[in-house]
C-alpha cells in the first residue's frame, strides 16, 4: 500500500468514529488523547520517524558525497518521468491513470532510495517506525482504548513485521514501503497534524527542488515544479479550510513531484 492508498484508509478509519457504540464523550477524550499522542511520538527526536522527504534528501547527500550514482539517478529520473505523467493524468480528470503512475513513481523512487542509502535505510525506517509505535502502545497502556483504535494498531504492528519479514527476504525496497506506510499510519491518528507535516515537507522539497536546478531547468522540471507549486498552494488552502484529507492528498503529490526533480539531477 503505498502513501496515497493508505490516505483513504486512514480517513475512513476517523469516518468511523460516530458509529462506534462507545458514548460520545468518552470517544472524543480517548481520540484526543491517542492524537496527541501520536504528535508526541512523531515529534520525538528519539523516536525519528521515516519520512519520504528525509530520505529523498539524505539520498542525494550520499549520491554528491560518492561523486555520482548512476544507478540511483536512473531511478530517481525515471520517476520524475512517472510522477509528471500522474500530474497530467490527474489534471484532464484521468483519475485512476493518475493513482496507477503515481504508484510506479513511487515504487520506483524508494529503489533509487536503496540504491543510494542501501538496505540500511530500510532497517533504520523499520526502527524509527517500531520506536513510534511502542511510544504510543506505552502511553496508553493503563487507558482504555476504543477496540477500533486497538485494531488500527494492531494493522501498523502487522506492518511493521511484514517490512521486516521483506528485509529478512531481500526485498528491502518493499521493506522500506511498509515502514513509510507505517510511520504514515502513526501520524495519521492526527489528521490535522499529517495535513501539517506533508506541508511542511512538500514546501522544503519545492524549495531544495527550485535551488537545485536554478536558472537551468529543463522542459520537464520546469513543468514538475509548476506542478508542485500549484499543488502547494491548494494543500495550503484545503488545510485552512478544514478539509486534511484534500490537504494531505495535495500536499503528498507536490512533495513526490519536487522529489523527483530533487533526486533526478543527480
Amino acid at each position: 500500500m503505498t502513501n496515497r492508498r493508505l490516505l483513504p484508509v486512514l480517513l475512513v478509519a476517523f469516518a468511523a468514529c460516530s458509529e462506534s457504540p462507545i458514548g460520545p464523550d468518552l470517544l472524543a477524550v480517548d481520540d484526543a488523547i491517542v492524537a496527541q499522542f501520536a504528535e508526541e511520538a512523531s515529534e520525538a527526536s528519539d523516536v525519528r520517524l521515516p519520512s519520504l522527504g528525509a530520505l529523498v534528501h539524505a539520498s542525494r547527500a550520499a549520491i554528491e558525497a560518492s561523486g555520482g550514482n548512476e544507478e540511483a539517478v536512473r531511478f530517481f529520473r525515471h520517476a520524475r518521468k512517472l510522477a509528471v505523467a500522474a500530474a497530467d493524468s490527474a489534471e484532464i480528470g484521468a483519475e485512476e491513470a493518475a493513482r496507477q503512475l503515481g504508484r510506479r513513481s513511487y515504487a520506483v523512487t524508494l529503489r533509487g532510495v536503496v540504491a543510494a542509502l542501501g538496505d540500511a535505510a530500510a532497517a533504520d525506517a523499520l526502527a524509527g517506525s517500531a520506536a513510534g509505535l511502542a511510544r504510543i502502545q506505552t502511553r496508553i497502556a493503563d487507558r482504555e482504548v476504543p477496540a477500533r483504535i486497538a485494531a488500527y494498531l494492531e494493522r501498523i504492528e502487522a506492518r511493521i513485521a511484514e517490512g521486516q519479514n521483506k528485509l529478512s527476504a531481500g526485498e528491502p525496497a518493499v521493506a522500506l514501503h511498509h515502514a513509510l506506510s507505517a510511520a504514515e499510519a502513526i501520524r495519521g491518528l492526527s489528521p490535522a497534524y499529517l495535513a501539517r507535516k506533508w506541508i511542511a515537507e512538500a514546501t522544503q522539497l519545492v524549495r531544495s527542488a527550485v535551488a537545485s536546478v536554478g536558472d537551468a531547468p529543463t522542459e520537464e522540471e520546469a513543468k514538475a515544479l509548476r506542478q508542485a507549486r500549484w499543488l502547494l498552494g491548494a494543500a495550503k488552502e484545503a488545510h485552512t479550510a478544514g478539509s486534511f484529507g484534500r490537504a494531505i492528498g495535495a500536499a503528498t503529490r507536490a512533495a513526490t513531484l519536487a522529489a523527483t526533480v530533487l533526486q533526478g539531477r543527480g
